[in-house]
Parts: structure tokens; C-alpha cells; sequence
């Protein structure tokens, strides 16, 4: 699987990628600091990518931000948001704006490769501890 990873936290992203590569053995085909960066990096690379985990709350374009940007040019894009918390008001954005799946970091580890399988055949994933569910 090719996965794009967004997320401000460098140290986060750096960690995050060592884990889908060595211990999923996926690949990582880009990265980007900032909602801005995923917004201007090569369209052919972002197109390629099986999944983009985004960091949903980022400085300047917030990844829901980012991310409705790109669905409205209906690329199809399956991304899946990466936060600490959701509330409820945060998972009827993540809903709206167009996100596959939505993960939380503290359980990142355990529950990633689920969340990218389902999310890669088509299918919503959300953290099992959502207890709020979209209509």
C-alpha cells in the first residue's frame, strides 16, 4: 500500500513512517508539514496514493481544510484523519469534508493497519471508542 502522511509534528511523522514500513510494510511515498504543503505538493504523486493519513488540526489550512480542498476536485481521495480527540463537532466535519476513516494518535499503533485495509477496500473506519457514529 502507498500512504502520504501529513502531520505537523515532525518527530510524530518520522515515527508514524518507521512503523508502516518496517512493521506493515508499506511505503511511504511522500510527506508533508502543513495543510499548505499537501495542498501544492505534485498532484500525480498525491493521485498515487493508495491512503493519506492527515492530521486534522494543523497551523494556517487544517487538514479538514486540506482535505475538502482536494475532495471538491473529486479525485476520490481516501484519507483518513489522524487527531488526538474528536468531539462531537470535530467528527461531523471529518464526515462532511470527505475523510474514510478517523484514527486516534494514542491508539495509532494498534489500530492502523485495520483503519488502512478498511479504508484502502472502501469501507468507513472509525475508532472504536467513537461513540458517536455519522448518519
Amino acid at each position: 500500500m502507498k500512504i502520504i502522511i501529513v502531520d505537523d509534528n515532525e518527530e510524530f511523522r518520522s515515527t508514524l513512517k518507521f512503523f508502516i514500513e518496517q512493521k506493515l510494510k508499506n511505503t511511504v511515498i511522500a510527506e508533508a508539514n502543513s495543510g499548505e504543503e499537501f495542498l501544492t505538493m505534485d498532484l500525480r504523486v498525491v493521485k498515487d496514493a493508495d491512503v493519506i493519513l492527515m492530521d486534522i488540526i494543523m497551523k494556517n489550512i487544517s487538514g479538514i481544510e486540506a482535505t475538502m480542498a482536494m475532495n471538491w476536485n473529486h479525485y476520490g481521495l481516501k484519507i483518513i484523519a489522524v487527531t488526538m480527540h474528536v468531539e462531537k463537532v470535530f467528527l461531523t466535519q471529518i464526515i462532511e469534508a470527505g475523510f474514510k476513516g478517523c484514527v486516534f494518535k494514542s491508539d495509532i499503533f494498534k489500530e492502523l493497519e485495520t483503519a488502512l485495509n478498511e479504508v484502502n477496500a472502501g469501507r468507513l473506519y472509525l475508532n472504536p471508542d467513537i461513540k458517536i457514529k455519522p448518519n
